[in-house]
């Protein structure tokens, strides 16, 4: 019962930190793609203002060096043609992209303003699988340490019943069949104060019982 206590215990404390470590990673993620957007928002106002599609290109390649970041894409001031977009293919390599980005992201848009009139739109697309391998590796090692904090568990509760309630029990038994056959000369000396150690002192009471009878039946028996 208490193996089963504790391990329920132990159980909600890891459940506990994977989810907290999901949260500080989705918020850590949601704030790159954030910044990310915001940054770019502010760079890319003379390269959109001149047309310089290059220059674009090149930018959208720099903020990419952060393996997070699955895909950037900028659009025109009506937000309905692609300027430029980069994004990673299956091997995790740079290529030009359509703009068209499918999949479960986090995504943050700015739009790219020179402080009259928006003339493009960027948006960032953070990819989640560091946070999914941090999730699975956060659960692999709470269930690791789980299973290990139940062994010991099951070998100090093993150890402390062997010397608290198992041996004694063992050696009060011994004795009991010792007096069975007739050996009234062993010690019964009581190692606690318990249950088990006021059995112990009702076979010690028993064995000078015994003892006192079989000498009055001697006695007895001289005499006659």
């Amino acid at each position: 019962m208490v193996i089963i206590s504790c391990t329920l215990v132990l159980g909600g404390l890891s459940a506990f930190n994977t989810v907290k470590d999901q949260k500080q990673l989705t918020a850590e993620l949601q704030k790159l793609a954030r910044v990310t957007s915001q940054r770019l928002s502010k760079h890319l106002i003379g390269p959109m203002w001149d047309l310089d599609k290059d220059l674009v290109d090149s930018t959208l390649e720099a903020e990419m060096l952060e393996d997070n970041i699955q895909a950037i894409v900028v659009w025109d001031e009506d937000g309905s043609v692609t300027f430029s977009a980069r994004e990673r293919d299956a091997g995790g390599r740079l290529i030009k992209s359509n703009g068209a980005i499918a999949g479960n992201f986090f995504k943050a848009d700015s739009d790219v303003n020179n402080g009259t009139k928006s003339i493009g739109k960027v948006a960032v697309f953070v990819s989640k699988q560091q946070l999914n391998q941090q999730l699975a590796a956060s659960t692999i090692a709470n269930i690791i340490t789980l299973v290990a904090l139940i062994i010991v568990m099951a070998i100090v509760m093993t150890v402390v019943m062997n010397q608290i309630i198992v041996g004694p029990i063992t050696r009060l038994a011994k004795h009991a069949d010792d007096i069975s056959h007739g050996d009234l000369k062993q010690s019964i000396i009581p190692e606690s104060n318990d249950e088990i150690g006021q059995l112990a002192e009702a076979f010690h009471r028993m064995q000078t019982s015994l003892r006192v009878a079989f000498k009055r039946l001697y006695a007895k028996a001289k005499s006659a």
